[in-house]
């Protein structure tokens, strides 16, 4: 086992009066793109400063190849500075800044002031990165921001076949494979007047580096590249609020700029140095010398609205939201084929003239008319009105391989209206019981899918008791009904699917679901939660795709605080997933209408998760936290043949399995009531068996009709450790 060692960044709550051995450490939370915290609320104008400073140094050892441990994170070695804070409090107004983890990629910093009852504002400046692979491979080397090349002499000769593809393994290169982003937040906000604000919203966010894209030549020849990232997203909002004690009026404008720097990715075929073409070309992807995909293009969007709220008599208030939008896209369109052997297509138009109307509301009423009585009542509407013109195509040209006639006749402007209307009633007839009953109704009309048109119809009850010193319960009951209208068969046969497949998002399902949640103190020092749901769902009358989802889970936690200066808790959750998909293996022909090669897949899919905390103040001036997280992940996927088939029987595949495990300590000692020094200790340990992408199955960058970047799900096990400093004035 490699040794590993990562610090600890918590952070320490600043308590006028309190020692810094007297604070808690908080657990720290698993890794995620970071968002911004909350600013303390002012303290009265005393005109204090205020300060903290949090630094040590950070150990890290076997890192290695660890591209999940390390994604959202910078556990690198080195001395840390993990938390600088600075606070001046006037009596008119407030400043404030905090720094963390400086220097490393995932560092953030932010300040924000108070001009008391005139403005307020805060910029936030923070990074996350994101590493895929710390041991990525591959023969392709960039030429250009989305251009990668082969070696032209090792190329020629594996379509000669005087040498395989493992001949490009003398090509190879290491890097990593990893993207930043970097986001830039200000806000501002103007009282003008008792009533009157203006708000101001910037928001900036840029991705930039290599992250692993699938890019294949045919079903014979998937290749794997690190496609180059370079993107920037700017959002403007503004707006204008009114509000007295009855109401609040508000208008804003919302902008939204997307700017993708790699207009499309080029990548050399490394099965083919010449171009040609013929019948089974997209299939076994030895037709072009290389390939061109279009990738994300340059759009924008634009959105006004108004909303409001007013209190109304009855203990009663109403809110509504209007917004309306288009968003736009005029990219350069780029030709059906880079393929010089294939002779060119002519484009309908050289831009792709996207353009969509988004339409959106929301009413909602409620009230307390009566003591026992609460009212909810809500309506919404989305309009998607997608104004793109036609796009005809007759032919196009499958992955640069050969011409194909189109099915469709070019695109398919995709169009939905969504109304939902939800209706709830509470009834307290004594005073810890409440009676729940709700109604729902979704109604979706949509354009070019199978289904013109659904309705899902909800209904739902529960019963609270609540207030109760010792206990509080939930028991409630879910049920929904979901039908389609206007079922066009065209629609699926165009596209060469079986006509009686139903797409599960918008197929007929009956679903019901059953929860209930019991919270017990029996004692001040007990605490003791159980939670439990179970779910079904059913679609009748379908023959494909997806028949059958179902969901069981429980969980119970224990916390026992028997003292003062010491607490503990424990949890056990279970989770289980299963579903029920059928399928048919057929080309076109007579096997198209053939049951005996129906196919189908039973998915069965638990997870346990065991956790333990505990804190304790071992004196006056030393304090312990601890916990330790284990999860448990099992997934089998069966694969089931009906009495009489055609088939040949297949092969099982491994059951998938993963191994998480959790754990921390951290100890302050406090050496004065201004100065704590603090240590870390973390482990964290992944396991996994995968048959798709573990190592033992893509342990090589050059796989028989695979170039792969070997981006995989890797074990790892670290063990870290960190010594800090904290100092507060």
């Amino acid at each position: 086992m490699r040794l590993r060692v990562l610090v600890v960044l918590s952070t320490l709550l600043a308590v006028p009066g309190v020692s810094v051995a007297q604070v808690d450490a908080p657990p720290p939370a698993p890794p995620q793109p970071q968002s911004p915290a909350p600013a303390p609320p002012p303290a009265a104008g005393t005109g204090v400063l205020i300060g903290e400073v949090d630094f040590g140094a950070r150990v890290t050892t076997g890192l290695g190849d660890v591209g999940r441990f390390q994604s959202y994170s910078d556990p690198r070695s080195g001395p840390t500075l993990n938390r600088l804070y600075y606070e001046r409090n006037q009596a008119t107004w407030l400043f404030t800044a905090r720094f963390d983890h400086v220097g490393y990629l995932d560092q953030r910093y932010r300040a924000w002031f108070n001009v008391f009852g005139k403005v307020k504002g805060s910029f936030d400046w923070n990074q996350v990165p994101t590493l895929y692979s710390g041991v990525s491979e591959s023969p392709y080397r960039q030429q250009l921001p989305g251009v990668f090349r082969l070696d032209p002499v090792t190329q020629f000769a594996v379509q000669n076949k005087t040498a395989t593809l493992q001949a490009y393994d003398s090509q190879l290169h290491s890097f990593d494979t990893e993207v930043v982003r970097d986001i830039a937040n200000a806000r501002l906000t103007y009282n003008a007047s008792e009533h009157l604000d203006l708000h101001v919203n910037y928001l900036s966010q840029g991705r930039s580096g290599h992250q692993p894209w699938a890019a294949s030549f045919g079903f014979g020849n998937a290749d794997e590249v690190p496609l180059t990232i370079g993107q920037r997203t700017n959002n403007l909002t503004t707006a204008v609020e009114w509000s007295n004690a009855r109401g609040v009026a508000r208008a804003s404008y919302d902008g939204s700029w997307f700017n993708n720097g790699v207009e499309a990715l080029i990548w050399d075929n490394p099965l083919r140095y010449t171009d040609q073409t013929h019948p089974q070309a997209y299939s076994t992807g030895d037709a072009s010398s290389q390939g061109r995909m279009a990738l994300f293009p340059d759009s924008q969007a634009h959105t006004a609205s108004a909303s409001g709220s007013l209190a109304l008599p009855a203990r009663s208030r109403a809110f509504a939201y209007v917004s309306l939008g288009t968003w736009l896209q005029n990219e350069r369109l780029l030709p059906h084929t880079i393929n010089t052997a294939i002779s060119p297509i002519p484009l309908a138009r050289e831009t792709a003239e996207a353009e969509a109307l988004v339409t959106s509301m929301m009413y909602r009423f409620t009230s307390r008319p009566l003591p026992m009585l609460w009212l909810n009542a809500q309506y919404r509407m989305y309009d998607y009105d997608n104004r793109t013109p036609h796009f005809p195509v007759t032919q196009y040209v499958r992955l640069d391989g050969n011409v194909a006639t189109s099915a469709t006749g070019g695109s398919e402007p995709f169009e939905m209206t969504r109304h939902f209307v939800d209706v709830d009633v509470s009834v307290t007839p004594y005073r810890y019981l409440a009676l729940r009953a709700g109604y729902g109704r979704e109604h979706d009309d949509r354009t070019f899918r199978s289904f013109e048109k659904t309705t899902e119809d909800v209904v739902r009850a529960s019963v609270d008791a609540v207030g109760l010193s010792w206990a509080t319960l939930r028991l409630q009951y879910d049920h929904s009904t979901r039908r389609g209208e206007g079922f066009d068969e065209e629609v699926l046969d165009d596209i060469g699917e079986q006509v009686s497949l139903r797409q599960f998002d918008i197929s007929d399902r009956d679903r019901n679901r059953v929860s209930a949640i019991v919270q017990l103190m029996p004692w001040d020092t007990v605490g003791v939660n159980v939670q439990t749901s179970v779910g079904r769902d059913r679609r009748p009358d379908t023959e494909f795709g997806l028949l059958d989802n179902n969901m069981r889970s429980a969980s119970i936690s224990v916390d026992l605080t028997p003292h003062e200066s010491w607490g503990m808790g424990a949890s056990y959750t279970f989770e289980n997933y299963s579903t029920l998909q059928r399928s048919r293996q057929a080309n076109p022909g007579p096997q198209f209408d053939d049951p005996t090669r129906d196919w189908q897949t039973d998915m069965d899919d638990t997870v346990n998760t065991v956790s333990v905390t505990a804190n304790a103040r071992v004196s006056s001036r030393t304090s312990v936290d601890a916990f330790y997280d284990y999860v448990h992940g099992d997934t089998q996927y069966l694969y089931l043949l009906p009495p009489v088939s055609t088939l040949t029987p297949p092969q099982q595949l491994p059951e998938l399995r993963t191994r998480y495990q959790r754990a921390f300590v951290d100890v302050r000692r406090a050496l004065s009531s201004r100065v704590a020094l603090a240590f870390g200790y973390r482990l964290e340990k992944y396991g996994v068996d995968e048959f798709g992408r573990s190592p033992e199955i893509l342990n090589t960058p050059m796989i028989t009709a695979f170039v792969n970047t070997l981006y995989q799900w890797r074990p790892y096990t670290v063990q870290s450790g960190s010594v800090r400093l904290i100092y507060r004035w």
